[in-house]
């Protein structure tokens, strides 16, 4: 089983679906630019500097997924620290418990992070938010090398499925309160590291 990749280009079904499933983000943010995998939305919604939706390809055995991946850029104000992975984590095994965030790869919640950690564990709004939150993973990225920082987001919902034997395609829906509290949670992780230090 192959990784995702987004190297492939994906076809002009694919872009509909994702286009579909882009409408509530296409309200918050107006009409996106098309690219190659994907749309770039005109920003006007501080922090932000770009926002993108794509879809990144999982290679199946007769098939491939379209999976969406949501990203926003912002401005890192004065984080100048060491490169940082921070990803959102929930308490429990069986059942999803309380979200924290935590440094990759060492998942402690407190350690690393560079104080942006405690920031972003102590908005309890924000950690309150992320119960809600139906995603397959939300990722932070810093690095000092790079102009801006990136939150991403990888939901459950807006993936296009192609099955080649036999052929079918159907695509997952995007649930719009999803989608806008996705893009809450993601524009709140962005002020708190824009506007830190």
């Amino acid at each position: 089983m192959a990784g995702p990749s987004s190297r492939s280009m994906i076809d002009e079904k694919a872009f509909q679906s994702l286009k579909n499933n882009a409408q509530p983000f296409i309200s918050l943010l107006g009409e996106p630019q098309k690219e190659e995998n994907g749309f770039a939305f005109p920003i006007n919604d501080l922090p932000f500097v770009r926002f993108n939706i794509r879809y990144e390809i999982d290679k199946k055995f007769l098939g491939k997924i379209y999976v969406m991946i949501l990203e926003g850029g912002f401005k890192k104000g004065k984080w100048d620290r060491v490169s940082e992975r921070i990803e959102l984590f929930y308490s429990g095994f069986i059942r999803k418990g309380n979200p924290f965030f935590a440094s990759v790869p060492s998942r402690n919640r407190w350690k690393g992070g560079n104080g942006v950690l405690q920031r972003l564990n102590g908005d309890q709004g924000l950690r309150d938010a992320c119960q809600g939150l139906e995603i397959e993973f939300l990722k932070i990225f810093l690095d000092p090398r790079e102009p801006l920082g990136k939150v991403q987001v990888r939901p459950y919902g807006g993936a296009w499925i192609k099955i080649l034997f036999p052929p079918f395609n159907y695509q997952v829906v995007l649930v719009e309160e999803q989608a806008g509290l996705i893009y809450s949670v993601m524009k709140r992780i962005a002020e708190l590291i824009a506007h830190w230090g």
